[in-house]
């Protein structure tokens, strides 16, 4: 399967993360998208990766996303709204979504983050609940939160993501962490032979990202990575047809 991250990125792309590039990669012929969701200060789970507005609003405003109303967010230059959870779901109906919930909302104390990162989640989780016809998966990189996940939305696949700065946890964790994960999302670099033999066997599947090299996605095919998460969907896509890659899996429940 090929997922747009953050539905793709690149010269000429709309806005990460908007409606405009969801539906662009789902034109480019991916089968979902990865997006992120942050909560604003009423709230709101919008769909938003930094944890400031200062990317989206070319510098010109700096806040907090968590500490902006939602009727407060800026546009993106071309008229691209800052969409809201629900109405990513929506326009993804019958379409693999995996649904990052960024842990970092609030960087203070550990007992000042908790309530915060609880609300993100069950917020989340409720919106989830009210657009179905998503094909959704959870993940995060804090295992918390999706322990939380497993708590509040136990009938949605999760995933634990793992990135470079933590190599070690790449097969731990995920294994520690059944059955509260179905999938290990790793960065592309932590995708061994080794490793993704080690968690096939333990039947958790296996998502790569960010891979943008056409070559790079076939071998991790290969290797048995069952999602390519990429910013070029429609070069992915090519490539992975000609090579006879497509189609790995087809849940996302990981059976």
């Amino acid at each position: 399967m090929v997922l747009g991250h953050r539905g793709g990125r690149g010269e000429g792309w709309p806005p990460e993360n908007s409606l405009a590039a969801f539906a662009r990669a789902l034109d480019e012929g991916a089968d979902g998208v990865e997006l992120d969701v942050r909560l604003t200060s009423d709230g709101v789970p919008i769909v938003f990766h930094d944890t400031t507005l200062a990317r989206a609003s070319g510098g010109a405003d700096t806040r907090p996303v968590h500490r902006v109303a939602a009727r407060d967010l800026p546009i993106y230059p071309g008229g691209e709204r800052i969409p809201r959870l629900e109405d990513a779901l929506a326009a993804l109906r019958g379409k693999i979504v995996n649904v990052e919930i960024k842990a970092d909302v609030e960087p203070l104390s550990i007992l000042g983050d908790v309530p915060d990162r609880l609300r993100l989640v069950r917020a989340t989780a409720a919106a989830v609940k009210r657009v179905p016809s998503a094909d959704v998966v959870f993940s995060s990189f804090e295992p918390l939160v999706v322990v939380a996940l497993a708590a509040v939305a136990p009938g949605v696949p999760r995933a634990i993501l793992v990135g470079t700065s933590t190599p070690r946890a790449a097969t731990a964790l995920a294994l520690a962490m059944r059955p509260a994960v179905v999938a290990v999302h790793l960065d592309q670099s932590l995708c061994t032979p080794a490793r993704a033999a080690r968690l096939a066997r333990a039947g958790l599947r296996l998502a790569a990202w960010t891979v943008n090299d056409p070559e790079q996605g076939a071998a991790l095919v290969a290797l048995g990575v069952s999602w390519i998460i990429t910013d070029a969907p429609a070069v992915m896509v090519a490539a992975l047809r000609q090579r006879g890659g497509g189609g790995v899996a087809s849940r996302t429940d990981g059976r």
